[in-house]
């Protein structure tokens, strides 16, 4: 996940894939790419979870969802109607990260908006099983007719309605969006 800001969306599809495992790794995108900071979105999603007591929040490393794994991510705005391949990024998680942790099931929340994000998700489902793991689609959380998104999220920071973001996010990210408002640091 990359969590750019952490949303209910998000808080929604961990407890959805803890309920389904003994143990659920959460990996946050380290690549610092994002408008949100890896430190703070990784803080985010570990305050945002810590009562789920079967979730580890890890960073993704360089390895999963990186500029050398799998570089269009980084340019999704510029690729919704491109073609790519993250065949590269779902095989090092197949053969080598996968059976490191034990991991036999991989989540994703379904992408009905980003079409790279979907590609992804396309890839995971073709290469997984080839490595013993299987892959979950499970369907994004709705509120008020659309799906909970950060770039939703983000969009509403950017007109300035906290109270539309309030309804997306939990109260750990709410306030960590008053303090950057009242530090001057967001739009």
């Amino acid at each position: 996940m990359n969590c750019n800001p952490f949303t209910l969306g998000h808080r929604y599809l961990i407890e959805y894939a803890a309920g389904c495992v003994e143990r659920l790794y959460v990996f946050v995108v380290e690549e610092d790419r994002s408008i949100f900071p890896f430190a703070d979105r990784i803080e985010l999603v570990r305050k945002g979870t810590s009562d789920l007591k079967n979730v580890t929040v890890l960073p993704s490393g360089k390895f999963i969802i990186s500029s050398l794994t799998f570089e269009g991510y980084f340019n999704k705005s510029q690729l919704q109607e491109s073609t790519v391949d993250p065949s590269m990024d779902v095989e090092l998680f197949g053969k080598e990260i996968a059976p490191a942790l034990g991991i036999t099931v991989r989540f994703a929340g379904e992408e009905p908006l980003d079409k790279v994000t979907r590609q992804y998700n396309e890839t995971m489902a073709r290469i997984l099983p080839k490595y013993g793991v299987e892959f979950r689609v499970i369907p994004r959380k709705e509120t008020e007719g659309g799906v909970i998104s950060a770039s939703r999220v983000r969009m509403l920071l950017e007109e300035g309605d906290m109270e539309g973001v309030s309804k997306l996010v939990p109260s750990t990210t709410i306030k960590y969006l008053q303090g950057k408002r009242l530090n001057g640091n967001l739009t």
